[in-house]
């Protein structure tokens, strides 16, 4: 058998998310349907994380295993020509039979992206969260920055998250504004489930003058999702790369 890996980008919002769910139109369901047209063979895809309904990507990677080998440019423009438009083949390339797509991940990249005016563009729906009041950005980036570092993220994890280790280290973790834009990146060597989305929650809720930036080191020590902010909405936030060994 033949090892590919794939970079995937997507736009999530008719998507109940990556994982294949029973009766839901998922990115991975779609994708595993796909394949078995391209090649009539029934092909496992095995994702490097899990995004949620209404989650988009840029640099998702998934790896396959096919009985017939194919070159792997020929394999990505043959998916594409049958996948739908919102999901597209990046790249393919031929990997060792040991690469795994999730459990070699060293690094991530996640990007959410704020409209912060009260006239959102038309062809920005759905594909970035809008935020109508002013924003105390400057207390959003400081807030931010305390979060780099080795910590315990059960604060800012999913009530149901059933890890049993919630500490991730984040590497960069920072807010950037272009006229009514704002772009908050982080990068991390792991996230919990809504780790991303709460995080970001809680800096809107600073910015608007609800908290103060020291509340993210109490959220962190606190280690209780009810001491952090509002889950943000899903269609800001992009998973943009992630790094392997």
């Amino acid at each position: 058998m033949t090892s590919y890996k794939l970079t995937i980008q997507y736009v999530g919002t008719r998507y109940a998310g990556w994982q294949i769910q029973r009766n839901q139109r998922t990115v991975q369901g779609t994708l595993k349907e796909a394949l078995g047209r391209l090649t009539g063979e029934t092909v496992s895809v095995i994702g490097a994380g899990r995004t949620d309904s209404g989650v988009h990507a840029l640099g998702q990677v998934a790896q396959i295993r096919l009985h017939k080998q194919m070159e792997a440019r020929r394999l990505q423009r043959a998916l594409n020509a049958i996948l739908p438009p919102d999901i597209r083949i990046a790249s393919a390339r031929v990997v060792p039979s040991g690469f795994h797509a999730q459990k070699q991940a060293v690094r991530k990249r996640y990007v959410y992206r704020i409209f912060n005016g009260q006239v959102l563009p038309p062809f920005l729906c759905g594909l970035v969260c809008q935020v109508p009041v002013a924003l105390d950005l400057e207390a959003m980036i400081q807030a931010a920055g305390l979060i780099v570092g080795r910590h315990d993220f059960r604060g800012f994890a999913a009530a149901s998250s059933a890890v049993k280790d919630f500490r991730r280290t984040v590497a960069v973790s920072r807010l950037v504004r272009r006229g009514r834009h704002i772009r908050y990146t982080i990068e991390a060597d792991g996230f919990l489930h809504h780790m991303v989305r709460n995080i970001v929650g809680t800096l809107l809720e600073i910015g608007r003058g609800k908290r103060s930036p020291s509340d993210m080191i109490r959220i962190l020590e606190s280690r209780d999702r009810k001491q952090a902010g509002p889950t943000a909405p899903p269609e800001g936030l992009y998973l943009v790369k992630v790094w392997y060994r």
